[in-house]
C-alpha cells in the first residue's frame, strides 16, 4: 500500500521538496543580507536599548523601509501554506480516486477501507509537516532577528505574529488536510471539494482570528490624564474609553472629545482643556486590554479545539469512504 501511495503522489512530495529546497534557499540568503546591513549600519545598539532611541530613528526608519514588508512576505507564506496544501493535497486526495474510480480496485484489495485512508494521508502529511515547520523555524529566526524593527512590533495578536508562530501553522495544515479529506469523500469531485475546502477554511480561519481574544479574561488599566490614554505596549486593546468622577466607564462614543478639543470664544490664555473635562463629569481614560502573556495559553486553546475538531472531521472521512460502494 506504501509502494501504491508513492507512485500516486511522487509528483505532489517532489513538488513538496522543490518548495523547501527554495524557501530554505531563500530565507537564508535574506536573512544573512538582513544581518549584514544591521551590523554594517550599528542596528545593534537600537536593537538593544530600543528602536526609539537616540541616533536610531533614521536607521530604523531606512530599514522598515527596506526589510518589513519582506519580513510579513514571509510570515504571509507560513500562514497561507497550511491552506494551500489543504486545498490542493487534501480535497483531491480522495475525491480524484471517487471520481475516476479507482477507489474501486482500491476497496477490492485486502487492506482495509481506513488503512487505505490512513496510508494516503501519511504520504502526504508528514512531509508537509516537514516542509511546514521547517519553513516556519527558518522564518520565525528572521523575524526575531529583526526585533522591533520588525512585524514584532505589532504585538503578538496581530494576525501575521500569531498565526505563524507556536503550534498554529501545524494545526492548521493538519485542520486543512482533514476538511479537505472529508469535503473530497463527500462530494466525489474534485473541483468542487477544492472551492468548499478554500471557503471553509478561510472562513473559520477568519472566525477563529476575531473570537480568539474574547476567550481569555481582559485587564483594565486606567489613567488619571483625560487626554492621554493608559499604555497598553504589545497588548491587545478590546475597549477605550473615558472613565467618569463617580468611578464609572464611558466607552467611546459616549462622550464627544471634541468639544473639550476646541475653544469656541474662549480666550486662548484662559482655555483649559483639563477643566473642560472635569466640567463634563470625566477625569481619565481606560483601557481593556488582553496581555501579551496570554498568547501560548491562547494558541494551546486553538491547537486543541482544531485538533479535536481535525480528528472529527477524519472520522466523517472514514464513514464517507465506508459508503462508497
Amino acid at each position: 500500500m506504501t509502494w501504491v501511495a508513492w507512485r500516486q503522489h511522487r509528483a505532489q512530495l517532489l513538488l513538496m521538496a522543490a518548495v523547501l529546497l527554495l524557501g530554505v534557499v531563500a530565507v537564508l540568503v535574506l536573512h544573512t543580507s538582513m544581518l549584514q546591513q544591521i551590523q554594517a549600519q550599528g542596528l545593534e545598539r537600537c536593537l538593544a536599548v530600543g528602536v526609539q532611541g537616540p541616533g536610531c530613528a533614521t536607521g530604523v526608519s531606512d530599514f522598515r523601509d527596506e526589510w518589513f514588508d519582506l519580513l510579513r512576505v514571509g510570515q504571509l507564506v507560513i500562514v497561507v501554506l497550511p491552506v494551500l496544501l489543504g486545498v490542493f493535497g487534501g480535497a483531491p486526495l480522495f475525491a480524484r480516486e471517487i471520481e475516476h474510480g479507482t477507489h474501486v480496485l482500491a476497496f477490492a484489495q485486502s487492506v482495509s477501507r481506513v488503512g487505505w485512508m490512513a496510508a494516503k494521508l501519511v504520504m502526504l502529511v508528514v512531509p508537509s509537516l516537514v516542509v511546514l515547520v521547517v519553513l516556519q523555524l527558518l522564518v520565525s529566526s528572521w523575524v526575531a532577528d529583526a526585533g522591533l524593527m520588525g512585524p514584532l512590533v505589532d504585538g503578538p495578536f496581530s494576525f501575521l505574529n500569531f498565526e505563524s508562530t507556536g503550534w498554529m501553522p501545524a494545526v492548521h495544515l493538519l485542520f486543512g488536510y482533514a476538511m479537505g479529506a472529508l469535503l473530497g469523500a463527500v462530494l466525489g469531485r474534485s473541483l468542487p471539494a477544492m472551492i468548499s475546502t478554500l471557503a471553509g477554511l478561510v472562513a473559520v480561519r477568519g472566525a477563529v482570528g476575531l473570537a480568539g481574544p474574547a476567550l481569555m479574561p481582559s485587564q483594565l488599566r486606567t489613567s488619571a490624564d483625560p487626554m492621554s490614554a493608559p499604555e497598553s505596549g504589545v497588548d491587545e486593546v478590546v475597549q477605550v474609553g473615558y472613565l467618569g468622577a463617580d468611578g464609572r466607564t464611558i466607552p467611546e462614543g459616549g462622550f464627544n472629545a471634541a468639544v473639550c478639543g476646541s475653544r469656541g470664544d474662549v480666550p486662548v490664555s484662559t482655555f483649559d482643556p483639563a477643566q473642560c473635562y472635569a466640567q463634563h463629569g470625566v477625569v481619565g481614560q481606560y483601557a481593556e486590554v488582553v496581555p501579551a502573556s496570554y498568547v501560548p495559553i491562547l494558541q494551546l486553546i486553538e491547537f486543541g479545539v482544531l485538533g479535536v475538531v481535525a480528528v472529527l472531521l477524519l472520522g466523517g472521512t472514514a464513514w464517507a469512504l465506508r459508503r462508497q460502494h
